[in-house]
């Protein structure tokens, strides 16, 4: 079972926490006729959403709960269909059940567009973690891959910009542009363009990612900060939550002085006008692990910690933060590799995750503050390759451990 330590008394408390926490949301089994799944949206309905289960993911590999979000995402992925425009569908039941709560029928249902991107997204992040080839291979998931930057994007792109479009009038039956339900009504929005980008470079489709950022880059920013979306009567800059915090998340803004200038932007703002519901926050960590800015990382997740609160994804996500975040972890289980990059804040002097899963890879990881890293390989199939921050490739058979200084005269 995955195990965490820390010198950091906040980290070790916040983490057994959320481990239990977690566990105790999985639903597989639990009745009979369950799909194997986990609770993923309000405690107060016993469903599993499609967001969710997108944010959730990474924490649940972390827990072992890889059948869970195959079965999960397989389910999403058959929902897809030509009658719902390529839409899956928003939320299930544990034993497959459409909830109908929020599905009416074939053209009056819940539909964000971030969340058919999302999907594949983190589809494909699965097996980067797991290297489970079910994830590339498997009829249904492969076809909505396909389908989601094909067949989805050509029936809702009116004006062949190749950017799918909401109906603009805020009516979650009727679709979205985004995420945060809260927004004015957008046609296009920063977290779904974000998220197309996104999939689209996951995808090897480089040439188009490239389209959708130059254009973003070139239109939707008015010298200080970048548009939440686009209304029908132009572009909105108004303060986005998800629809601006997603473009630096997944890599649409780039890097260098303007996204900084962004990221500078989002973190005022959040102190001025935070997110109403929790579970927005849980992303912020992301955001600012992304850009190497650790410390802002650090109070998102203190933030989560401290709210000790009941939605699921508060808890997934936490597990994820202070594992794969804190320690900078970039699996591609398939090459049999991995990146370990820390980004400890100054509160952490020390931190070990053990049973760690990368693919069939059982691992322990050991960071002291920025400057030594150790790994052990406990097991696996064969030879692991770590890069460890900007060092050279180490190259780890299973029971072998290598330490190493990421030390310099710069970090000394």
């Amino acid at each position: 079972m995955l195990a965490l330590s820390s010198d950091n008394p906040v980290v070790e408390d916040a983490f057994g926490w959320a481990r239990k926490r977690a566990l105790d949301w999985v639903q597989t089994g639990a009745a009979p006729g369950n799909l194997p799944s986990y609770w993923a949206g309000y405690p107060s309905r016993a469903m599993f959403y499609s967001r969710d289960v997108c944010h959730q993911a990474t924490g649940a590999h972390l827990l072992g709960l890889d059948a869970e979000n195959f079965a999960m995402f397989r389910h999403f992925a058959r929902s897809a269909t030509p009658a719902r425009k390529w839409y899956p569908l928003w939320a299930f039941h544990f034993d497959g059940r459409i909830a109908a709560l929020d599905y009416h029928h074939d053209e009056h249902f819940v539909r964000e567009i971030p969340a058919v991107f999302d999907l594949t997204y983190r589809a494909l992040e699965q097996y980067d973690w797991t290297g489970d080839r079910r994830w590339l291979d498997d009829p249904d998931l492969a076809a909505y891959y396909r389908h989601s930057v094909g067949e989805f994007v050509d029936a809702h792109d009116a004006d062949g910009d190749g950017v799918p479009e909401a109906s603009g009038t805020g009516d979650i039956f009727v679709g979205t542009a985004t995420y945060n339900e809260r927004e004015a009504p957008l046609v296009v929005a920063g977290d779904g363009l974000a998220l197309q980008y996104a999939v689209l470079r996951k995808l090897g489709r480089h040439d188009e990612a490239g389209r959708i950022q130059a254009r973003f880059l070139d239109d939707w920013w008015n010298g200080e900060w970048f548009a939440r979306g686009r209304t029908k009567d132009g572009l909105d800059f108004g303060w986005g939550l998800e629809s601006h915090w997603f473009v630096p998340l997944f890599g649409l803004s780039g890097t260098g002085e303007r996204n900084e200038r962004f990221l500078d932007y989002l973190e005022k703002r959040l102190d001025e006008q935070p997110p109403e519901n929790i579970e927005a926050f849980s992303y912020l960590p992301e955001v600012f692990f992304r850009h190497r800015r650790d410390e802002s990382a650090w109070r998102w997740i203190r933030h989560l910690i401290d709210s000790r609160d009941d939605y699921p994804e508060v808890s997934f996500t936490v597990v994820q933060h202070l594992v794969a975040g804190l320690l900078g972890l970039v699996p591609d289980a398939a090459a049999a590799s991995l990146i370990v990059d820390s980004h400890l804040p100054a509160a952490i002097g020390r931190l070990t995750a053990d049973h760690v899963r990368v693919g069939e890879w059982d691992l322990r990881i050991s960071q002291e503050a920025r400057h030594t890293t150790e790994i052990t390989v406990h097991s696996g199939p064969g030879p692991l390759t770590v890069t460890v921050g900007a060092t050279g490739p180490h190259i780890l058979e299973p029971g072998r451990t290598a330490r190493v200084s990421t030390q310099s005269k710069d970090n000394s």
